[in-house]
């Protein structure tokens, strides 16, 4: 399975070839003039769609619906029944900010949006009440950890019930796929999901009573994609029209709800992304990252809520991407807390399992590799794809630099199978 990366999502047929060729080149072969004017066209390709994906990205179906791995601890310990689902649907939702799919909240999407009714075909009777249980079902699969069967039972009940499918595929994707080429068709696949449903999207931007629908839609998309920039090189992410992406939609996230905890500490972490890709100044200057808004993003999520551990590991990593080795011992710190962390569900324990991964990653770093941190994303990215290895899998250890180099300079040459 080879994944086309050089392929734009919003260009034309015509200019398949040159993109290819751009994406093979380094980052850092072209100059500051020409590297903003490659932005300056994917700023253009994206601002035409809002941010959105209008088009869908060919996956690997095979890749997609291949056997998933289980959560590593029983999910009995998150399971729900339907009485205390409701009663703590705000806290178990506190992150994404997912109204509850009350029989009363679907029948006025499904009116004033007929594409969802529509999509359900001519069996549906019109009893929202049942379709409001079938999908809370959905999302208590999704609550304890039940990934595989959240998406076969979610994908059969609509737009609503494939919010939970799809979130589902991301976890499961991120923290339980072995295979980085995976894990990159089923990012890619959840992003394709939006183009079913840009026009009602865009509608419900424009009205108040269904801005949250619209919030919930915006920070998943942005999350699938920004995941997506995470594995790719400075070119890769340049020429997928990945930052713009991002930045589009978590800008809009947070001029709509200034407040919301997870959009925040995504736009402050997409800041410290783009300022580790591109650097502080092209950053700025090219894509409005903003080294000021890292560390005042993090802090005003957390003034909301503190208690999530994909918030703290992000706030670790960001301040080490902005400021490397100065803020190591906070960016422990950080970790530490995010290890620390009661979990309420089977996505936040697997929060709090990569963040003690990460960790032991970072701190090998630190402690035993002996050169700069650009020199150690390198050997990271080199060891991912020679080995194809998802190094968000939580049921894999932790990726040793210093144990990586020993075995290179002691001739053993890595493959898919280490």
């Amino acid at each position: 399975m080879k994944r086309r990366i050089g392929i734009t999502m919003l260009t034309i047929a015509g200019l398949f070839s040159s993109v290819q060729v751009l994406a093979e080149k380094d980052y850092e072969d072209y100059s500051r003039s020409e590297l903003r004017a490659m932005a300056e066209e994917s700023r253009k390709s994206v601002e035409q769609s809002d941010g959105w994906q209008t088009e869908k990205v060919a996956v690997d179906e095979v890749a997609v619906q291949g056997q998933w791995n289980s959560v590593p601890f029983q999910t009995r310990y998150f399971d729900y029944p339907p009485e205390q689902l409701k009663l703590r649907w705000k806290e178990l939702t506190r992150a994404i900010s997912v109204p509850y799919p009350s029989p009363e909240y679907l029948k006025l999407r499904f009116e004033r949006f007929p594409v969802f009714k529509e999509e359900l075909g001519p069996d549906f009777d019109g009893d929202y009440e049942a379709l409001s249980q079938q999908i809370l079902h959905v999302w208590r699969l999704f609550f304890r950890g039940d990934f595989r069967a959240a998406k076969d039972y979610g994908i059969q009940l609509g737009a609503y019930g494939k919010l939970p499918a799809y979130l589902a595929q991301s976890i499961q994707a991120l923290y339980l796929t072995e295979s980085r080429e995976v894990k990159l068709e089923m990012l890619q696949d959840v992003a394709n999901q939006i183009a079913d449903y840009v026009d009602e999207i865009q509608g419900m931007k424009d009205e108040p009573a269904f801005r949250e629908d619209y919030m919930v839609l915006r920070i998943g998309y942005a999350f699938a994609i920004g995941r997506l920039a995470e594995e790719a090189t400075p070119m890769e992410a340049l020429m997928n029209n990945y930052l713009f992406k991002v930045s589009r939609a978590l800008d809009d996230a947070v001029e709509i709800d200034p407040e919301h905890p997870v959009a925040l500490a995504m736009q402050a972490a997409k800041d410290a992304n783009i300022i580790r890709v591109v650097g502080k100044l092209l950053g700025r200057l090219t894509f409005g990252a903003r080294l000021s808004r890292v560390e005042d993003g993090f802090e005003a999520s957390f003034a909301q809520v503190d208690d999530l551990a994909i918030v703290h590991y992000e706030f670790a990593n960001s301040l080490i991407y902005v400021n490397r080795n100065r803020d190591i011992y906070r960016a422990f710190e950080e970790f530490n807390t995010a290890i620390g962390i009661h979990p309420k569900s089977a996505m936040e324990a697997l929060d709090s399992m990569y963040a003690a991964k990460r960790l032991k990653e970072i701190q090998d770093y630190y402690l035993n590799y002996k050169k700069s941190y650009r020199s150690f994303e390198r050997e990271r990215r080199e060891y991912m794809v020679t080995t194809d290895e998802n190094l968000y899998n939580v049921l894999k250890p932790a990726f040793l630099v210093s144990e990586y180099v020993k075995r290179k300079e002691a001739g053993h040459e890595f493959s898919m199978a280490d």
